[in-house]
């Protein structure tokens, strides 16, 4: 072809949220980088490097909905689904699983890395960034989850984030609560996804059992109220006698094919279901009341104890809540940052017990976040619970909201 004639070639540019760095500005990252991984080393915690790619169900077994829709996955040459890591504690933790025999309990490891998310939520978003934070694993106490906070505190210190604040809830009295009404796991679930809408109060709940309904976590039969109530306290077998002498009512042929057992078992289930359904609607209401408590610790905690107790639930989550509040507010680094916040609901549904976020006025998102994970070894495979808690920043927003850093 005669070049003459041919267009011009058309520039590659950078992928959307990616950025290129210039050597004084690599200079401040890695900078803070390095002061922030002497920090957390003094603490005990050390250097672990995992790869960048990993098999794609690594992230999805624990990640919930939120982290899975951003994700960067692709199928390799040799047919195998990978992913770029979109965080390090899966990582992390499949390491330890590997080398679990050489390993001993309570480990402290430290990272730091780029991640990837696929992220449109606000123009400030980047597809790559790099994370740093740390893990300790192995250790259930409340002095664990206090080092953990108090770690978490002392990064911000030493990036000269100011005006920071920490949200702080616990999800394990949200699961004693549940646990009191007698939800199922399914609805447990599903309950602790709304959680963000719960918050806005009680007006939103016939909203969010529709959704249930849609989702047929339990089924509405307001027609058959009557047998609800005639079947109300009884055993199976109790409530199958009645459903049968009911049936006496019916000709043979209006049955169908169906034998009289089978319509009996089904209008059983039928009306279990109802009784669910109010079931998960009481569960709603107490998630409902405590996902409204937000403020200073000591006032926000008399609220959820009012919850706790109105629920019948178990004291002992409440408890340990309390006194790990009493052990925080001890340290002078966390102060008058922390607030408890029982509408948070951390991004990743591998979290259990305490989950928190850090915010500031000058950064859309969060800065960071961590929380409990005492159940992801087990879902990676593990056939014991690994005690388990951490924290992770995103770097560049410690270097944006920070005193003195430019990148």
């Amino acid at each position: 072809m005669n070049e003459k004639l041919a267009g011009p070639t058309k520039s590659v540019a950078r992928l959307g949220g990616m950025k290129d760095l210039s050597q004084d500005a690599w200079r401040t990252k890695r900078d803070l980088q390095d002061r922030l991984g002497e920090l957390i080393g003094s603490f005990g915690y050390r250097h672990l490097e995992t790869p960048i790619l990993e098999p794609t169900d690594l992230f999805l077994r624990k990640s919930g909905g939120a982290l899975a829709s951003k994700i960067y996955s692709f199928t390799d040459p040799g047919s195998n689904s990978v992913s770029l890591r979109p965080e390090f504690t899966s990582s992390i933790m499949r390491h330890y699983l590997e080398c679990a025999d050489a390993t001993q309990l309570p480990v402290r490891w430290q990272y730091s890395g780029p991640v990837f998310r696929y992220e449109v939520s606000h123009p400030e978003a980047n597809g790559q960034f790099t994370q740093i934070g740390a893990e300790l694993l192995g250790s259930s106490g409340i002095t664990a989850d206090a080092e953990v906070l108090g770690l978490a505190a002392q990064v911000l210190s030493k990036a000269e984030v100011a005006d920071w604040r920490l949200q702080l809830a616990d999800l394990d009295v949200l699961n004693s609560v549940l646990d009191a009404v007698g939800v199922s796991e399914r609805a447990r679930n599903f309950i602790i996804d709304n959680v963000p809408k719960l918050k806005q109060g009680h007006q939103v709940i016939p909203q969010v059992l529709e959704e249930a309904h849609r989702l047929h976590l339990t089924e509405q039969y307001a027609n058959e109220d009557y047998l609800v109530e005639a079947v109300q306290g009884l055993d199976d077998s109790q409530a199958r006698v009645v459903l049968r002498g009911l049936l006496k009512w019916n000709a043979a042929d209006q049955l169908g094919q169906r034998s009289a057992e089978e319509v009996v078992d089904r209008l059983l289930r039928k009306l279990r279901g109802s009784d669910e359904g109010r079931t998960l609607e009481r569960g709603l209401e107490l998630a409902s009341d405590l996902a409204a408590i937000r403020g200073e610790p000591k006032e926000a905690l008399a609220g959820v104890e009012a919850v706790v107790r109105e629920s019948g639930a178990k004291p002992e989550a409440f408890e340990r809540l309390s006194q790990l509040l009493t052990l925080v507010l001890s340290d002078p680094t966390i102060g008058d940052h922390l607030e408890l916040d029982f509408g948070l609901v951390r991004g990743l549904a591998y979290y259990n017990g305490i989950v928190f976020e850090v915010t500031h006025s000058s950064w859309p998102e969060s800065l960071g976040g961590g929380g409990r994970y005492d159940g992801l070894a087990k879902a990676l495979g593990s056939r014991d619970i690994v005690p388990a808690l951490g924290f992770a920043y995103n770097l560049e927003a410690l270097l944006t909201v920070g005193k003195g850093w430019t990148v």
